[in-house]
């Protein structure tokens, strides 16, 4: 499978990630962010909703840490990066649940 037919089903997979819940995504390929960002690659998702459903999808992306290279939401002290889960925030993630795949 090349590179290009990969990148839908990486979003595909994160819409239905966070379908379960009351959340909204804000962002996939656009907006600002780090020139590195997979968002650009079209592996990102940003949500937003009320904290408790934030504090939710974010819960359950610790509980499956593999199955995300980023999993950030500041509020809850822990963070994915790279399939593991490490103490600490990243910053800039309050308002929202940023998960990459």
């Amino acid at each position: 499978m090349s590179r290009t037919d990969a990148e839908p089903v990486s979003l595909t997979w994160l819409f239905n990630f966070v379908k379960p819940f009351r959340v909204r995504v804000t962002s996939t390929s656009g907006g600002n962010h780090v020139p590195t960002s997979y968002h650009y690659r079209y592996r990102a998702i940003d949500v937003t909703g009320p904290p408790s459903e934030m504090e939710a999808v974010h819960a359950k992306a610790l509980r499956n840490p593999k199955s995300f290279v980023e999993a950030f939401y500041d509020p809850a002290g822990r963070y994915v990066k790279n399939g593991v889960v490490r103490l600490g925030t990243i910053g800039g993630h309050s308002d929202h649940v940023h998960l990459a795949r």
